[in-house]
């Protein structure tokens, strides 16, 4: 039986204070619009590590916060925004951008609500990176057509979220011992990446007191991806890294959803 079959009608009622509502108009996008909709299509990058994550969680037979629960309702989100995404017009290029994003979705999502596998998760990481690829693409030529420094930190801030379960779900591929020992050398990767855009969006004009106070919040807690990173994979269990996860991605949505606000 799948996890699709069995949780179908469940949604988690965290999940939803991660990703900001999506209502446009086609012909009315403003900048704020804009940097609304790059907020979004931006959650939509932590979405597919999200669903890895939760993948690789259940695999690992973990059972703290319910990640079945969570994984169907991360679907069910992304194949929802992706809908409002396609419903905005904005260029063609972004029009294209989305299609090709739901190309690439449509089997993963089958794939990723399967019961987990040791022997396929390699080939479903690798689905997800090229659905990630195509969701980022169109994030930036959101901030293109967007042609405001307000867009870069939204774009930037967007994608810490999306390390946040990046970095979550390569140490659980490692601490699974997937196929492959490639995953600890990319977690290390990814700590460096969210740490060197953490420290711009900190010096960033567009940064208030009160986002800096947020940014500092989510350090404390990125400090345990950075202390896994120097000890290795089986330093901290799955748990701790889930939790901590967590708060950095409620932490960076709540930052990103104040850039996308300002003119």
């Amino acid at each position: 039986m799948s996890i699709k079959n069995t949780f179908l009608f469940l949604f988690s009622v965290s999940l939803s204070s991660f990703v900001l509502p999506l209502s446009l108009m086609a012909g009315d996008i403003g900048s704020v619009e804009l940097n609304k909709m790059i907020d979004v299509a931006g959650s939509q990058r932590m979405l597919s590590q999200r669903m890895l994550r939760d993948y690789a969680l259940l695999g690992l037979k973990t059972t703290y916060k319910d990640p079945a629960q969570d994984l169907v309702a991360v679907v069910q989100r992304f194949d929802r925004q992706l809908q409002e995404l396609q419903g905005a017009v904005v260029n063609e290029d972004v029009s294209a951008a989305f299609t090709e994003v739901k190309t690439l979705w449509l089997p993963t999502k089958e794939n990723v609500l399967k019961v987990p596998d040791k022997n396929v998760a390699a080939a479903l990481r690798g689905d997800i990176e090229r659905l990630l690829k195509a969701s980022h693409k169109a994030v930036l030529l959101l901030q293109k057509a967007s042609g405001k420094e307000s867009g870069k930190v939204v774009t930037l801030s967007g994608r810490q979220r999306m390390l946040s379960q990046r970095m979550a779900n390569l140490y659980m591929y490692d601490f699974w011992a997937v196929g492959g020992d490639t995953f600890f050398s990319e977690f290390k990767i990814a700590v460096d990446e969210f740490r060197k855009a953490h420290n711009y969006l900190f010096t960033s004009k567009q940064s208030t007191a009160f986002i800096k106070k947020k940014l500092k919040t989510a350090a404390k807690s990125f400090r345990w991806f950075e202390k896994a990173a120097k000890k290795g994979s089986s330093h901290l269990t799955p748990e701790v890294i889930q939790r901590n996860s967590d708060i950095l991605l409620k932490v960076m949505n709540e930052v990103t959803g104040l850039y996308a606000s300002e003119q």
